[in-house]
């Protein structure tokens, strides 16, 4: 019965007048190639290897939505001219905040935090970015892309550092903002990028093993199973059967409901949190760290050297995150921001001063999620008032909706993160750049494309067993390395054969 007032919620969403506002899939699929933000082909490719040249704006803009599961590959891009009304904007955010709502709990989960903050630190992220000036129509909140370093840090130190980790990586988001360095995320290639999404699936499905491990030492393994294969299937079956509502969300209360249903010894959300953490109202508000406990961490030695590892790694990672998904605001609007207005400095700032804030009450911040800008735009927002109704409604699944959030069962959860993290791999991509190596064609080509290969192993190998950030620098340095000796290589050749 505690299940049946979200279910109404999710009735009521899918009437006609709104139905509109649910006609994507909502999981976290493919990223577009990093070089989409400004539109340049990577320079490695500009030599002797015209297959790779994306040649067309409307080529660009298919393959960055492809790559992110929306619409379908032979349809052309909307263009918006009218500014989206105030009730589209809200019936919009309405929609953002249901589909990020499992999400937010279980990267909490795996972070080892209070599931609370994690919908708190979307809240504080959708409401800032508008505010502080943020690409228009660009969703910011938590992000599973944010939780893989942060949790390894979590996971082996604990989460006193997570306040520092993220208020380190907010500053160096703030400057690279205010350098204008932002750009230089175009030098990631969609190999290296392939790479990185590799190790970060392969990372949030193993991450998923302690809820398992709980689950067997409580015997209750078999039912943990059951329901996280039955919350795995409703996330990705049900939206080849409708789109009305976000599958990861009906996946989420149905398994939950199940369990309930059956009585099944399922750990919960409030089974295994403090006493009075899903009681809802004002206390569920987060309240300001404690400075000076803060203030002696940011001046020791020690635990900067501890926590700047991660702290660069979530600081690449949501830099390259936010700008793609400024970039399909422009993609899927088919206009820009005024020309005096740098959208990728406004929104790395913006998400900076985001972060920061989300740090100083306990969060854990995030970036721009291209999913869910997707959702927002096509459910007929685009405006900054889109944001800000999905973060308050968010606010109100807290303050009015805790007890329920509180029923929800852990298995259940990983469900929802092995959904996240099988689609977060490459499977597209990477099978791509193998079976162009099998393809024959010139020896040059072929060499270049051993290169590319080379690099998303190399970058898949050192993200996984290093560091996300090392990955993703040594796969751009490797392969414009590469591709740059072999571009010299070649010219010399030609030269000696003129010559």
């Amino acid at each position: 019965m505690m299940m049946l007032p979200l279910l109404l919620l999710l009735l009521l969403s899918s009437f006609p007048s709104s139905a509109w506002a649910f006609s994507v899939v909502v999981a976290p699929t493919r990223r577009s190639p990093v070089a989409a933000i400004s539109g340049r082909v990577h320079p490695a490719y500009s030599y002797r290897n015209p297959s790779y040249c994306i040649t067309s704006c409307e080529d660009k803009n298919n393959l960055a939505l492809r790559m992110n599961g929306s619409g379908n590959e032979s349809s052309a891009i909307a263009t918006t001219t009218s500014s989206p009304s105030i009730i589209k904007e809200a019936l919009a955010g309405l929609t953002v905040a249901f589909s990020l709502l499992s999400k937010a709990i279980a990267c909490s989960s795996i972070v080892g935090i209070n599931p609370i903050l994690g919908i708190w630190s979307s809240v504080i992220m959708g409401i800032t970015a508008p505010l502080i000036g943020s690409r228009a129509g660009v969703i910011s909140g938590t992000a599973a892309v944010v939780i893989v370093p942060l949790s390894a840090l979590t996971v082996a130190h604990g989460v006193e550092y997570m306040p520092l980790c993220i208020i380190l990586s907010a500053i160096m988001q703030g400057l690279f903002g205010a350098c204008n360095l932002a750009k230089m995320a175009d030098l990631v290639s969609e190999e290296v990028l392939s790479g990185f999404l590799n190790s970060l699936g392969f990372i949030l499905l193993f991450s998923q093993a302690k809820v398992f491990k709980a689950a067997k030492a409580a015997n209750a393994l078999a039912p943990a199973v059951a329901m996280a294969t039955l919350c795995f299937s409703i996330v990705q079956l049900l939206p080849l059967i409708t789109k009305a509502v976000p599958s990861s969300l009906v996946g989420l209360v149905v398994s939950t409901g199940v369990g309930m249903i059956l009585g099944l010894p399922l750990a919960t959300l409030e089974s295994t949190a403090p006493a009075g953490t899903f009681s809802g109202g004002l206390k569920s508000v987060p309240k300001i760290l404690d400075q000076n406990q803060l203030r002696k961490m940011a001046t020791s030695p020690s635990a900067l050297k501890l926590v700047m590892p991660a702290a660069i790694s979530i600081m690449i990672i949501a830099l390259v995150e936010t700008l793609l998904a400024a970039k399909v605001v422009d993609d899927m609007t088919g206009k820009k921001d005024d020309k005096d207005y740098d959208v990728p400095k406004r929104s790395v700032l913006a998400m900076s001063f985001g972060n920061l804030v989300s740090a100083f009450f306990g969060g854990f911040g995030g970036c721009g999620l291209i999913p869910q800008t997707v959702l927002n735009l096509k459910s007929g927002g685009g405006g900054p008032f889109s944001s800000i109704s999905y973060a308050l409604a968010m606010a109100s699944f807290v303050l009015f909706f805790a007890p329920l959030v509180g029923k929800i069962s852990e298995a259940a959860l990983a469900g929802i993160m092995i959904t996240v993290a099988y689609d977060t791999v490459a499977w597209s991509s990477s099978l791509k750049s193998i079976k162009a190596v099998m393809t024959k064609g010139a020896a040059g080509i072929r060499v270049q494309r051993l290169i590319d290969l080379f690099a998303l192993g190399l970058s898949s190998y050192i993200c996984y067993f290093n560091n996300l950030a090392i990955g993703i620098i040594g796969g751009v340095v490797a392969q414009r390395g590469l591709h740059s000796i072999f571009n010299r290589c070649s010219s010399s050749e030609d030269g000696v054969i003129a010559s």
